[in-house]
C-alpha cells in the first residue's frame, strides 16, 4: 500500500486528501475483504441492532480472555471462543514457518489481547461526572441565572436551556451517548486489539502494519474465523456476526444473527428514564450543595427613602418522598422526550412535541411503560448518517413547559 500521512496534528484539509487517499488505497486482499471502519461506513456496528435500535451488550454473557501476563480481558462468548481459536490458528501458521519474522514487529507478542469490553455503564457514569463538571455546573451557576433557580421546578427550565444549546453535540442521555464520539467501539463486546498503537498516526499503520509481509496471512486467518481487521486500525479484529465463520461460535451458544441483539444486548432506551430521575436528584443535591443560598434583591421605603436590600435564603435539597409525589412518570415521560427530541434534532414545533408527548402518555396509561419508551425510541430515533453528512441546522421550535398532572 502506498505510504499517505495524515496524522492526529494535520491540517484539517490535509487530513482529508491524506485519508481519502488511505481509504481509497487500502488492499482489498486475496478475498476482497470485508472493508470494516469505525471512521466511515460502520462507527456504529456492534452499537446499534438490526433494526437501529441503540443497544449495549449484557455483562451475562461475557468470557474472559487471558494473555500471557495473566491479565483477563472480557468479550461476549463467542467472540472469546473465536479469538482463541484464531490465535491457536496463528501459533500453528508459526510453527511451520508461514510467518516470518515475528519479532520486532508489533506482530511480536503474538496477538495477545491488549483491550476488548469496557463497560459503558462505567464509562457513562465518568462521562456524565465530565458533563457536570464541565458543561452543567457553568451553566446553571451564571450569574444571570443563578439566582433565578429557586427550586427544582426552575432548575428544570433551565437544564433544557441547556439541553436546547448543546445536546446536538454533547449528549446528555445514555442511550445518545452510545452513538456520539465520546463512547469507544470497545463497548460492542465483538472487539479485540492485540496491539497499543495510534489510531491517528497513518504511516506507522501503513508501514508496520499494513505493509508487513505477514499481515496478508494474518487477514487471511482472521477472516476463517469471522473476524474482519478494521482498516483503519488493523490491530483490532471485529467479530463478522454476519459472517458463516462467526456463526459457527455463535451456534455454540444456541444464537444466530436473528437472535443475537434480542438474547444478548439491553434495549438501551428501555433504561433512560430511570437513569433521568437518579441523575437529575443528583445533579440538583449537588447544585444546592454548591450554592445553597438564594440571594434576593429588595426594595424597601424608609421615611420615604428607597432602601436597596438583599434577602437571604436556603434552597432546599430535595426530599425523595416529595420527589417521588410531585414527579411523577408523566413529568418524566414530558420530560424525556424533550431530551430525546433535541438530541436528535427533531424539526418540531410546540404542537408536535405536546402531539407526542400526549401519545406517549396515553400509551404510558392504557399499555404500559415498555409500550410508551418503544413508541418514543420509534419516534425520535436518528436515520443513520455517512461519516462525511451532518445534522440539519435547522432546530425544532418546541420548548419544554411542565404540564400539571
Amino acid at each position: 500500500m502506498q505510504l499517505t500521512y495524515a496524522t492526529n496534528e494535520s491540517s484539517a484539509q490535509s487530513s482529508f486528501f491524506e485519508r481519502a487517499a488511505y481509504a481509497n488505497t487500502y488492499p482489498v486482499g486475496i478475498r476482497d475483504y470485508r472493508q470494516l471502519s469505525f471512521w466511515y461506513n460502520k462507527m456504529l456496528f456492534g452499537r446499534v441492532d438490526r433494526k437501529g435500535t441503540i443497544v449495549y451488550p449484557s455483562e451475562a454473557y461475557l468470557k474472559q480472555l487471558v494473555n500471557e501476563g495473566g491479565k483477563g480481558y472480557f468479550v461476549l462468548n463467542f467472540v472469546a471462543d473465536a479469538y482463541q481459536s484464531f490465535r491457536d490458528a496463528m501459533l500453528t501458521q508459526e510453527s511451520q514457518n508461514h510467518f516470518i519474522n515475528l519479532d520486532g514487529t508489533p506482530f511480536e507478542d503474538r496477538f495477545a489481547p491488549t483491550k476488548s469490553w469496557i463497560s459503558v455503564n462505567k464509562n457513562y457514569t465518568s462521562y456524565l461526572q465530565n458533563y457536570y463538571d464541565s458543561f452543567f455546573l457553568p451553566f446553571m451557576s451564571d450569574p444571570t441565572r443563578l439566582e433565578d433557580i429557586r427550586d427544582f421546578d426552575d432548575f428544570v427550565t433551565e437544564f433544557t436551556r441547556l439541553i436546547d444549546q448543546t445536546s446536538l453535540t454533547i449528549p446528555f442521555t445514555k442511550t445518545q451517548y452510545i452513538v456520539s464520539k465520546y463512547a469507544s467501539p470497545l463497548t460492542s463486546g465483538l472487539i479485540v486489539e492485540f496491539a497499543d498503537a495510534e489510531h491517528g498516526d497513518d504511516p506507522a499503520k501503513i508501514e508496520d502494519f499494513i505493509n508487513n509481509i505477514n499481515f496478508e496471512l494474518y487477514r487471511e486467518i482472521a477472516h476463517r474465523h469471522g473476524f474482519a481487521v478494521d482498516m483503519n486500525a488493523p490491530w483490532r479484529l471485529v467479530a463478522d456476526v454476519g459472517s458463516y465463520a462467526m456463526q459457527q461460535f455463535m451456534g455454540r451458544y444456541n444464537i444466530n444473527l436473528n437472535t443475537l441483539f434480542g438474547q444478548y444486548y439491553y434495549n438501551s432506551a428501555m433504561f433512560d428514564i430511570p437513569n433521568l430521575k437518579v441523575y437529575m436528584q443528583h445533579f440538583y443535591n449537588s447544585f444546592v450543595r454548591s450554592f445553597p443560598k438564594i440571594r434576593t434583591p429588595i426594595v424597601t421605603v424608609k421615611d420615604g427613602k428607597k432602601i436597596s436590600l438583599t434577602q437571604v435564603e436556603e434552597r432546599a435539597i430535595l426530599d425523595p418522598k416529595e420527589y417521588e409525589r410531585r414527579y411523577t412518570n408523566l413529568f418524566w415521560i414530558r420530560f424525556y422526550i424533550y431530551i430525546r427530541a433535541k438530541e436528535t434534532n427533531r424539526d418540531w414545533d410546540q404542537y408536535k412535541f405536546d402531539h407526542m408527548v400526549k401519545r406517549a402518555s396515553d400509551f404510558f396509561i392504557y399499555k404500559g411503560e415498555r409500550v410508551a419508551l418503544k413508541f418514543i425510541d420509534k419516534e425520535v430515533k436518528e436515520k443513520p448518517r455517512g461519516y462525511f453528512e451532518t445534522t440539519a441546522s435547522r432546530r425544532g421550535s418546541f420548548r419544554f413547559k411542565r404540564k400539571r398532572e
